[in-house]
């Protein structure tokens, strides 16, 4: 959201309202008119009677009666238009209630934040507030699944050593193939449990329901430590076929079945291995081209 006009009443409302780190634009205005019992629009609304010579930072800065380098610092997108190159690709999700309430000490405020998809486990709060949580009450207590948090902070030693651009390549592929796989009959035994004990009651579970992503999390992490790695994923996109049965037996040892694929799944399944590898490698070599070196050089992933 960019500023609504060159208008504006440059005065501190009553009560000023901290933002919450990595807080969306419009979460933050939304806090600080329900704070202050002033309507959404009326909080934007111009003035037609006061001229600012400020700009939106400014004023913002001076009506929440907070810096203008906190507000900065907290809120990414601030004042930016959407479409701008600089606006960082990250997607919308709810904070981390336990935080919300720590920091605005209430346990009635949502806090809409950017996070990357990398951010699906609130570690000191051991909650789940990633994939298909619509709604702060539904960050599952992982208090019970260890592994569970355990995945979380070796996703972040995985991103830390091979960057954002490999990882984001390794999440978004890597997942789309869990969830083929699982189409296609894969079963992990481990998987199999902790569905049991997210939902000890029934065993359904809707397609877009927290406790579906929760159970395999550990999961795809492990499979994207392997495609992360440049040694197995060149054994992934190897024609060399003893390479590849190696890079099938570690897949199989890291991620073992409970039962075996059908037979018509089974060429399915290793072609998708390499074709996944392939995915990636070819994200990671579109971000960073191989220099001209005056000859063409041959890429198996091509």
């Amino acid at each position: 959201m960019s500023g609504p006009t060159g208008f504006w009443l440059v005065r501190p409302l009553p009560l000023p309202v901290k933002p919450f780190p990595r807080e969306t634009e419009d979460s933050y205005l939304w806090r600080l008119s329900q704070t202050n019992k002033i309507p959404l629009q009326r909080l934007t609304s111009p003035s037609h009677w006061l001229l600012s010579q400020r700009d939106y930072v400014s004023r913002l800065s001076i009506v929440s009666g907070q810096p203008r380098a906190s507000l900065l610092k907290a809120i990414p997108h601030l004042g930016m238009k959407k479409g701008d190159p600089g606006r960082p690709r990250q997607r919308g999700s709810y904070a981390c209630r336990h935080c919300v309430a720590r920091r605005t000490g209430s346990t009635h405020h949502s806090v809409w934040t950017w996070m990357s998809c990398h951010d699906q486990v609130c570690i000191p709060h051991r909650l789940w507030i990633g994939r298909a949580v619509d709604d702060p009450t539904r960050q599952l207590d992982l208090t019970e699944f260890p592994d569970i948090v355990e995945a979380q902070r070796r996703h972040y030693r995985l991103l830390r050593r091979h960057g954002h651009l490999v990882m984001d390549s390794c999440y978004q592929y890597g997942s789309d193939f869990w969830h083929s796989l699982f189409q296609r009959g894969y079963r992990l035994s481990d998987r199999a449990e902790r569905l049991r004990q997210l939902s000890p009651v029934t065993r359904e579970v809707r397609p877009f329901d927290p406790r579906r992503y929760v159970a395999v999390y550990p999961e795809i992490v492990e499979a994207i430590s392997l495609f992360a790695s440049p040694y197995w994923r060149s054994l992934a996109l190897t024609d060399n076929e003893t390479k590849f049965k190696e890079f099938r037996a570690e897949f199989n040892r890291r991620l073992p079945q409970e039962r075996a694929l059908r037979t018509t799944a089974r060429a399915w399944f290793l072609a998708e291995l390499k074709r996944t590898a392939m995915r990636i490698e070819a994200a990671v070599q579109h971000a960073h081209p191989e220099p001209d070196l005056g000859f063409v050089v041959r890429s198996e992933s091509r």
